[in-house]
């Protein structure tokens, strides 16, 4: 986790929300002008993140639209669009959404911006992606434990499309997948608290409080072995 070997990082809606959320938004620019790290988003990450909530308006996202527009123009959020990503981006979505069937209906587990996250991951060869949603980072990694988490918060039994499964894990099975919090611990591990001098790791441990509390799906637990890791 300590090593980021692949200066690319494909980046879904939620991850960027939690940041600037938290006011967390300056170890982007950290990253990317201190490790040169390419943060890279697919055009509808920038319409879930940054145009439409400024263009209807949406309260609880407007600060967080406006911190990832700012980081657009500074050139620290890098925007693609490839063609070729479309076709299989519809491919991964009718794929993951046709999954797991409830009382004989298919769940919908991914939108839009996460079927381009992916599908452009699949075209620029990227293997790193900053996901903090829970459901896509359990399809990617260990799709039956989500399917075993779906039947326990429903609590009815959950049908799966095994061909489907096998299909979606040729294309993604093998990306990284890095959320939010594990990037406040790289960032800690690269010096960037280090401004706090004296209270570098009580900031630290600030941080990985505000993130979980502004969407990133980190436990307590989880925290406390982040915060034991560490120096």
């Amino acid at each position: 986790m300590s090593n980021l070997k692949k200066k690319d990082i494909l980046c879904d809606t939620g991850a960027f929300i939690s940041l600037t959320s938290s006011c967390l938004s300056e170890i982007l620019y950290f990253f990317v002008e201190k490790h040169n790290v390419r943060f890279i988003i697919p055009p509808a990450v920038e319409d879930e993140a940054v145009l439409y909530p400024i263009g209807q308006g949406i309260k609880k996202y407007l600060f967080s639209a406006i911190k990832i527009k700012d980081a657009l123009n500074d050139g620290v959020i890098t925007r693609l669009e490839k063609e070729k990503a479309i076709p299989e981006a519809e491919t991964i979505m009718k794929l993951a959404n046709n999954l797991f069937y409830m009382h004989g209906k298919p769940i919908t587990l991914i939108q839009r911006g996460e079927s381009e996250t992916l599908a452009l991951a699949l075209e620029l060869e990227v293997k790193n992606l900053l996901i903090d949603e829970r459901t896509t980072r359990m399809l990617i990694e260990a799709p039956f434990r989500l399917k075993e988490h779906l039947e326990e918060e429903f609590r009815v039994n959950v049908m799966v499309n095994r061909h489907n499964i096998a299909e979606l894990s040729k294309r993604i099975g093998d990306m990284n997948v890095i959320r939010s919090s594990e990037l406040i611990t790289i960032a800690y591990e690269y010096g960037f608290f280090d401004r706090y001098q004296g209270i570098e790791k009580t900031a630290f441990e600030a941080a990985l409080y505000k993130i979980k509390f502004s969407g990133c799906s980190i436990s307590f637990d989880e925290i406390n072995e982040c915060l034991n890791q560490v120096k």
